[in-house]
Parts: structure tokens; sequence; C-alpha cells
């Protein structure tokens, strides 16, 4: 709470009374979080013409989000996925929202991408939607980790040729 009250110029509480309690402010954090990562890469998998290359692009982003030299290579679904979620349902139902939302997001991108005959037409797109959103998940836990942006762009050319 400190680091908010020190980064914004704003009172704890000025802070609570927008926010509520500490809890209140962090659910509408990861919802914000998710929302931006939503609109910022995404929409563009709702589009008619979306295609596998525009899935591609979404991973190429990510992988480059992950593989730059800072040290916030981290993601904060992740960490609290992996700290708090296992003790707290409300927390685990915002998190599955938005991976659910991902992968909805990445089974309409294939469907397009399967009317294009860009991936192979017995494709499963809900389950390949949910593949895609597993591995977007774990590339992140391989950034954090080190592996290099190499290693990454295998495993996200892997994952989309067995789509073929």
């Amino acid at each position: 709470m400190e680091d908010i009250v020190r980064e914004t110029g704003v009172s704890r509480y000025g802070i609570y009374g927008t926010f509520g309690n500490k809890r209140e402010l962090f659910e509408q954090a990861l919802e914000e979080y998710a929302e931006g990562m939503g609109k910022r890469s995404f929409l563009r998998l709702l589009e008619p013409d979306a295609s596998l290359d525009h899935i591609r692009t979404i991973f190429a982003e990510r992988v480059a989000d992950m593989s730059c030299c800072d040290e916030s290579k981290g993601c904060l679904f992740i960490h609290t996925a992996m700290e708090l979620a296992p003790q707290d349902e409300e927390l685990r139902g915002v998190l599955q929202k938005f991976m659910k939302r991902m992968g909805k997001a990445f089974a309409v991108g294939l469907e397009s991408a399967k009317a294009r005959g860009e991936v192979r037409p017995d494709l499963e797109v809900k389950a390949a939607g949910e593949l895609l959103t597993s591995t977007m998940f774990g590339l992140v836990v391989l950034g954090r980790t080190g592996f290099s942006r190499d290693v990454l762009d295998g495993i996200v050319e892997s994952t989309l040729a067995s789509f073929r």
C-alpha cells in the first residue's frame, strides 16, 4: 500500500475511499490488468479476417515482452495463480474468467483461420483455444525463469504447426 501511496500521491484514505479495502483494490487491479491485456492483443482475433498470423503476432508480442532486459518479466496473473489462488476461491474465479475469455478469443480466431484453410478442417477450435491459453501462460513462466527467446519462439511455432 505504501508503494501505491508513494507512486500516486494519493493518501491511504483517498485510495480506500475510492476502491474499498486492500482486497477490493487488488481484485480491481486484476480486472484492469485482464482488461488491458484483452483490449491490447486479443480484440484483433474477433475481427472477421482473423488469421493464424494474428495469433502468431499476439504470441510474438508477449514473447518480446518476456524476453526484454527489464526486470519486470513477471505476470500479475501467474503470481496471483501461484501464490494466492490456491487458498482463495474468489481470486481463482477472477483468473478463470480471464483465461476462459482468452481461450474463447483464440477459438474465434482459429475458427476464422479454419474457414480460410489455414488450419486443418478437423481442428477442435475450443480445445485448441484452451491449448493456446495454457501455452501463453506456460511461456510466461519459462520466460521468467530465463529461457531464451529462441526457445520460446520455437514453442510457439511447434504449437501452431500442430494445428495445420
